[in-house]
């Protein structure tokens, strides 16, 4: 037995080997299967979709300069996206800088697919849809001056895609029984001369409703928007659009609304609401019912605030979110459920607040998370879960970022 022994210990640091191994292999096999580091934007949108979550986020692919660049500036250096803190949204460059990619992610955070839409100069996330089991995105294409809308089934297998000409974004998408809306722009400019003789240029985006069969993809209609343009020249932008009605937000905070079929009026939704408030967030439910979130300031402190159907039919109600915070936040995010009850996740500094409204507008805290150091890009529902998408580690200009998924 003496003589065995040796052999004994050799077996089992042998065996030990073999399991470490195993173990590493395996890690490194989940550490494939969820998106690996990429320069991600701050923002994205994602929706459900059966048992998976579907990620729609804009990755910037830098050169090896431009990396270097924004980790230690260079003097007279030109400016990229990665010098900007990680914390910056709604940034555009001069070039299509940005890959729009999709992640179908199971609830472990695997990828099951992923697809890129496109290339834009804009950092914010395509907008994503889905109905009745079909998932519908836009974006623009890599070279010229056009965009995409498609339709792909639960496999990322494209059903349909349409491109229209002369366009350069897809701003936001609907879908309703057999037809699919969409408001589309290009960019315009208009020429500002100051009294001195020197001149700026005032960019904002021109925008078309389109409208396309659910089955074939094929073009119904596309409208030139003349009050949504006129809305979109005095600054009103981050444009929300439903079956009907399209929704603008600007930066004076006010809201307008207008009937996509009737261009001749808006409805500018402010002089209803006191001074020390600024709206935030718009969403859409029907076209009868209109939510957005409002920030009310009292002192030192911002109390948040719902204010829902100010605008349509069935009911209205201003219900204050228990939570209170002594600066500002810095992410947003509202999602309306089945039963018309509204959720909404409020994400300041390290601290994240998800709270519940009914649909009497009854509001409660559904859960607080402290010392959150991984900022919220997306959010929703799944299995009656509140899903979070976060950003780890991209927490300095020119490092990358890692896609984190947590339920609550």
């Amino acid at each position: 037995m003496l003589h065995l022994l040796p052999s004994l210990n050799f077996m089992r640091i042998a065996l030990l080997l073999f399991f470490i191994l195993l173990l590493a292999g395996t890690l490194r096999l989940n550490a494939q299967q969820i998106p690996g580091e990429g320069f991600f934007t701050s923002e994205a949108a994602a929706v459900a979709l059966g048992e998976d979550i579907i990620v729609s986020v804009k990755k910037y692919n830098p050169t090896a300069e431009e990396i270097a660049n924004a980790i230690k500036l260079s003097k007279n250096a030109p400016m990229n996206y990665l010098q900007a803190p990680p914390e910056a949204t709604n940034i555009s460059m001069y070039s299509k800088s940005f890959e729009s990619v999709i992640y179908c992610l199971d609830k472990a955070g695997n990828i099951k697919w992923n697809s890129t839409l496109g290339y834009s100069n804009k950092s914010p996330a395509s907008p994503l849809v889905i109905y009745k089991g079909f998932l519908y995105a836009g974006e623009s294409v890599k070279d010229g001056d056009n965009v995409l809308i498609q339709k792909m089934d639960s496999s990322g297998k494209i059903i349909w895609q349409t491109k229209l000409d002369s366009l350069n974004d897809v701003n936001a998408i609907y879908v309703d029984g057999d037809k699919v809306n969409a408001l589309v722009s290009f960019e315009g400019s208009e020429k500002i001369t100051q009294a001195n003789g020197s001149y700026s240029y005032h960019n904002y985006p021109v925008y078309f409703f389109v409208q396309f069969n659910n089955e074939t993809g094929k073009k119904l209609k596309q409208e030139y928007q003349m009050m949504g343009n006129y809305l979109s020249k005095q600054g009103f932008s981050n444009p929300v659009i439903n079956t009907d009605y399209s929704y603008y937000l600007n930066n004076n905070d006010s809201a307008a609304f207008f009937n996509v079929a009737n261009q001749q009026s808006a409805t500018i939704v402010s002089k209803n609401m006191s001074k020390e408030n600024t709206i935030l967030k718009l969403t859409a439910g029907t076209e009868s019912n209109h939510y957005i979130t409002a920030l009310a300031h009292s002192k030192n402190e911002r109390v948040y605030t719902l204010i829902s159907d100010f605008y349509g039919k069935k009911k209205q109600y201003q219900s204050e979110l228990p939570v209170t915070f002594g600066k500002l936040s810095t992410r947003f995010f509202i999602y309306k459920n089945e039963n018309d009850s509204l959720l909404t996740i409020i994400n300041s500094g390290n601290d994240i607040d998800i709270c519940y409204t009914d649909f009497e507008g009854k509001s409660s805290l559904y859960k607080k998370i402290k010392d959150a150091t991984n900022p919220v890009i997306a959010a929703g529902i799944i299995s009656g879960k509140v899903f979070l998408v976060q950003l780890n580690g991209r927490n300095k200009p020119g490092l990358p970022g890692q896609l984190k998924l947590s339920f609550y």
